[in-house]
């Protein structure tokens, strides 16, 4: 028994006329026939009575009515509930960040987000930078908060968000400790500890050479965390984003004359399909007042 026989059935019923039935429910009159035929070959009985005058109702069919309108019913009301239930769904936005993105530094700005878009869910995943631009290739993500010492490939867009300098990390006892700002000739020599998944550590490592700086690299970690950790115990030093400097309490100089910043980007696939949440989220943070957040001093915003 399918519910599209009981639909054409409750026509007739009302209607006793085949034409109008068939009229009422969109189909053709041999159509209808044979659903409401089907529907009688189920029940085991007859429901209408036809002659070439009239249509009435069987004693069976008039017994039958009030249960199958019962069910019409019933399925009426639970396919309303479940499109009610569909729409009241939250979208999902998968959202990927650069592991040398302290995710605490830029999170208020999604808090403001879902303040104004409650029914939108984000899901954050950390990668490297080759990671996220994989998965946003693959579909694993929709946007990815990345920054890049290179050129962005053509096939992927979006706003930078913000622009921040990389700064000396270093233990507030060291040497460097009362100096806003040093020399680049400073370095030489200096224990450093290297950052390996830092998408600019080879560009900075690059500009240090062509500088003629040699630095003493005491230590090599994939972890942010324990990078802090060896520069407040005072093993060695490093090139750190700004932000990430200030969100992690650490103490820090400028380098004098380096070219050494990053501009942090909301990237999208540019030819793949985009949800109006994707959408939102993306002119959200490029509009967001990112110089309300204490660990970027110095935003700026540029379109696409």
């Amino acid at each position: 028994m399918e519910l599209y026989q009981i639909r054409y059935c409750l026509a007739l019923a009302e209607t006793l006329n085949f034409t109008r039935a068939a009229e009422r429910c969109f189909v053709s009159q041999p159509a209808l026939t044979r659903a409401i035929q089907r529907l009688e070959d189920t029940l085991g009985g007859l429901l209408f009575e036809r002659s070439k005058v009239a249509v009435s109702l069987t004693d069976f069919g008039r017994s039958m009515l009030p249960s199958l309108q019962q069910i019409y019913a019933a399925a009426s009301q639970t396919r309303d509930l479940a499109r009610r239930l569909q729409q009241q769904r939250p979208e999902v936005v998968r959202v990927g960040i650069m592991c040398t993105i302290d995710l605490s530094a830029i999170f208020p700005a999604f808090v403001a987000f879902q303040t104004e878009h409650p029914r939108t869910d984000i899901l954050f995943r950390e990668g490297s930078m080759e990671a996220l631009i994989d998965a946003l290739d693959k579909g694993d993500i929709d946007v990815a908060l990345l920054a890049s010492p290179y050129d962005i490939a053509r096939r992927f867009a979006g706003p930078v968000l913000y622009r921040e300098d990389f700064v000396v990390a270093h233990a507030s006892s060291h040497r460097f400790g009362d100096q806003a700002a040093i020399a680049i000739a400073d370095l030489a020599g200096e224990p450093y500890c290297e950052r390996s998944l830092c998408e600019y550590s080879t560009y900075i490592q690059r500009g240090m050479e062509e500088w003629g700086i040699d630095v003493n690299v005491v230590q090599q970690t994939t972890r942010e965390d324990w990078v802090q950790t060896m520069i407040r115990a005072g093993i060695g030093v490093a090139f750190v984003a700004e932000s990430t400097a200030l969100s992690g309490g650490l103490s820090f100089s400028h380098v004098a004359g380096t070219p050494f910043v990053r501009e942090v980007r909301a990237l999208l696939l540019s030819d793949r399909t985009r949800s109006a949440a994707m959408d939102e989220l993306q002119a959200f943070l490029r509009e967001f007042d990112w110089s309300s957040l204490p660990s970027l001093k110095k935003p700026v915003v540029s379109e696409d």
